[in-house]
């Protein structure tokens, strides 16, 4: 696979996973609703800002982002929910588990880029893969 391709992937994942985190913060029940409430916002707005990034990154590239839900729901490799209710402790596990697929997509997007030549998408992998590692340890830690 290409970098502009891998690219295309996880723009698609960081979309489904903007929606699914919204229907995480929308529908936590429990006693630490507001807490979680707060948390899953920021998660949402970070996967917006990697949603984009991820686009003007194709763009700069030569290629066209994607530019519809169709689209994305086509290239995703993450699962949508469609579940409405939610304890926190359940929403933590999904999160991580797909954080843990987007590490292991940014570590084959550096590999890829490196091979390519592409330092500019190789040094975003790699920030993309500190930001990823450090929500891992937190919420590995969460759920201890």
């Amino acid at each position: 696979m290409k970098t502009f391709e891998i690219l295309k992937h996880l723009q698609a994942d960081a979309i489904v996973l903007f929606m699914k985190v919204h229907n995480f913060h929308w529908n936590v029940k429990g006693t630490d609703f507001f807490n979680v409430h707060k948390a899953t916002e920021e998660i949402y707005e970070e996967f917006a800002d990697m949603f984009d990034d991820l686009a003007e990154r194709i763009a700069q590239l030569g290629r066209h982002p994607l530019v519809t839900l169709s689209e994305a729901l086509k290239l995703t490799r993450v699962k949508e929910e469609t579940k409405t209710s939610f304890h926190s402790k359940d929403i933590f596990k999904e999160i991580l588990g797909d954080y843990k697929h987007l590490e292991k997509e940014f570590k084959e997007l550096s590999n890829t880029a490196e091979k390519e030549g592409d330092k500019v998408t190789v040094t975003y992998a790699d920030d993309q893969l500190a930001k990823l590692q450090k929500s891992i340890w937190m919420l590995e830690a969460h759920l201890a």
